[in-house]
């Protein structure tokens, strides 16, 4: 199966660049801030891209084997697009590293593959259907796969403000374990994004609810660009999470942290309104 989505991923990334459309038919800076909307590139980030390092906040003894660094590197093609409708070949991969502990042990490195339908569909709503699958590579007992189907929006009164949420239907492979998996993470998230200073600070609150509303996962982000000139602008990145399913291997476990660092966003990107 895993073989399987690789192959199918290649496809759709081998078939976005035959698809890709001229560049003059995409849209200019001036289109984008006329009308503060932004249709995808043929290539460029999806969820937000960062690097942080930092502790843990549910612990008074911290040391080097709890301080670790995270980070996410997430990724869209534009397979094609139809009128609204953007199609998307995504990829997104995050780690969790004990950066500072005796051999550095990578505590996880979770592969995420998917393909999004991205419809624009007025000036203030956008909706999202699509799948994923993710693994962390691992075999034996540390194996952990899980699959997901989703639909989303995001609605943006002005262009100050995004609310967005998703639903999703999920199923794990063949696991022992994992059937509690989406006892914790659950079936659905919703957030908040505000931006201010021209973009250039962004802030976005997100909650993900147990199946039973017992527990929520949270997670807050707050970035401030460094730069408003060029295509890929460097950010400043703090992060605060709290809850369950930090890492596939460890979904069971309560875990907190706060970590600091920098991230990388597009000048008019979507990645820090998706989640």
């Amino acid at each position: 199966m895993k073989r399987f989505l690789s192959f199918l991923f290649v496809v759709f990334l081998a078939a976005g660049y035959a698809c890709a459309q001229d560049p003059a038919a995409i849209p200019d800076d001036s289109f984008y801030e006329q009308t503060q909307r932004q249709r995808f590139p043929v290539f460029g980030m999806f969820k937000e891209t960062y690097f942080v390092t930092g502790i843990p906040a549910n612990t008074s003894s911290i040391d080097k084997h709890n301080a670790d660094v995270r980070f996410q590197v997430s990724l869209a093609l534009r397979i094609a697009r139809i009128d609204n409708v953007d199609i998307l070949g995504t990829y997104t991969e995050t780690g969790v590293w004990h950066v500072y502990d005796t051999s550095s042990p990578l505590v996880e490195n979770a592969f995420n593959p998917g393909l999004c339908v991205y419809w624009y569909v007025n000036p203030k709503l956008d909706m999202m259907f699509g799948g994923d699958h993710m693994s962390n590579g691992y075999i034996n007992e540390r194996s952990r796969s899980v699959n997901k189907a989703f639909v989303g929006a995001i609605y943006s009164p002005d262009e100050h403000l995004s609310l967005g949420g998703k639903v999703w239907y999920g199923y794990y492979e063949h696991i022992p374990g994992l059937t509690h998996y989406f006892i914790r993470r659950g079936y659905m998230a919703a957030w908040a994004t505000y931006k201010a200073f021209g973009n250039r600070l962004n802030f976005t609150a997100l909650v993900n609810p147990s199946n039973t509303f017992k527990n929520y996962n949270l997670e807050f982000n707050l970035s401030y660009r460094l730069s408003d000139k060029g295509t890929f602008l460097p950010a400043v990145f703090a992060q605060f999470r709290s809850g369950y399913c930090e890492t596939l291997v460890n979904f069971n476990k309560y875990e907190s942290h706060f970590r600091v660092g920098f991230s990388l966003e597009l000048k008019h990107g979507y990645n820090s309104s998706i989640h």
